[in-house]
């Protein structure tokens, strides 16, 4: 499928519409955690509520865990907002847990977006929902973000349901590019488009779901085609990548173990969401010379630079811990002892520094 072909069939197909976002919220930029709040139970959906209205006002409705896993904001940073701005306006279930109703869960959606486009939320927290898609239908595309009509197309395939022609497309583009190249030039920022068509309703949240499924499948199948390192006693540095607790979006990390891959890295994928005190043990057992961090907007700011600040503290001084991805929180601060890889393309530049530290070394 050519790039005039991938086109033609997005121009033919109809478009989905709804769903969620991928970033960190406000309460490290706009206020602490509320003090008292309590704590929320974490029903997927819920049936009823016990605070006087129907079943029929929560249809639809999420629960506080829910909402802060797959829209990107904090449970502290939705209870400040609750109690700073008046929204959102949680109902409680029977238990006593906050629950938003659909009409609530997309203005968060959409202020959400906008707080990712630099929006402050004292400027955008009390608009109306149709207010707030106003603003949201007029925002520039987020920086970094080049024009690229080939990938825009795939996004419309994949918001018209049509995964087997984007599946297609991703494979040729992969036979065509050559694993190094389909990752700087299409996974990358492709998923960075998904992200915002996800953010902007254009896509549902399956719909994002079915996307990583695609792409990690074909990443892993080119990368299963390369030379283990790992059987390479002298396949050097050896790097250890996972996440931590509260950071499931693995779909970085491994572009990230391809890149490292192509450098001839020896690389030890634990997944996502490990223990500090389990990446500390695999570190040591695997003789890891560096760990390596993705992190997305998700994570609060001050939970990445605290729960970094505590590995470093953990690990050997002679262990490396090197972090990428799109928190603003790796760019906002310097911290000591961690190296700060800000994009794909500077994996390799990475990888060398290393050798050539370790070479003056010895």
């Amino acid at each position: 499928m050519n790039a005039d072909s991938i086109r033609n069939t997005a121009s033919t197909a109809g478009a989905s519409q709804a769903s969620p976002a991928d970033a960190d919220g406000a309460a490290s930029a706009d206020g602490a955690a509320d003090a008292d709040a309590v704590a929320d139970h974490d029903p997927d959906q819920v049936d009823g509520v016990a605070n006087g209205h129907g079943d029929s006002s929560v249809a639809g409705a999420l629960g506080i865990g829910v909402i802060a896993r797959e829209i990107g904001l904090t449970k502290d940073t939705l209870r400040v907002w609750e109690r700073r701005y008046g929204f959102p306006q949680p109902l409680r279930a029977h238990g006593g847990e906050r629950v938003y109703p659909a009409e609530q869960i997309e203005r968060l959606k959409i202020v959400k977006r906008l707080l990712d486009g630099g929006h402050r939320p004292g400027k955008i927290m009390r608009l109306p929902l149709e207010a707030l898609q106003q603003l949201a239908g007029s925002a520039t595309p987020r920086a970094g973000v080049l024009p690229d009509d080939v990938l825009d197309a795939l996004v419309d395939l994949l918001a018209a349901g049509q995964v087997g022609e984007v599946r297609k497309a991703l494979a040729q583009r992969l036979l065509a590019f050559g694993l190094g190249r389909f990752v700087l030039e299409t996974a990358a920022p492709l998923s960075t488009r998904v992200g915002d068509a996800w953010a902007s309703g254009k896509i549902q949240v399956y719909q994002e779901h079915l996307f990583s499924e695609v792409l990690q499948h074909l990443l892993r199948g080119a990368m299963n085609l390369m030379p283990d390192a790992r059987q390479d006693a002298d396949a050097r540095p050896r790097v250890l990548l996972t996440t931590v607790p509260g950071e499931q979006h693995g779909l970085g990390l491994l572009m990230a173990e391809a890149m490292l891959m192509l450098s001839g890295a020896s690389c030890i994928a634990l997944g996502t969401q490990t223990p500090l005190l389990e990446i500390c043990a695999a570190a040591q057992a695997q003789r890891a010379d560096v760990v390596a961090l993705s992190y997305s907007e998700v994570m609060g700011m001050q939970d990445v630079w605290t729960g970094l600040g505590e590995l470093r503290d953990r690990l050997p001084t002679g262990t490396h811990i090197w972090v990428g991805g799109s928190s603003a929180a790796l760019a906002r601060r310097t911290l000591s002892g961690i190296e700060h890889v800000p994009a794909l393309g500077r994996v390799d530049e990475a990888v060398i520094g290393w050798r050539k530290r370790q070479v003056a070394a010895s």
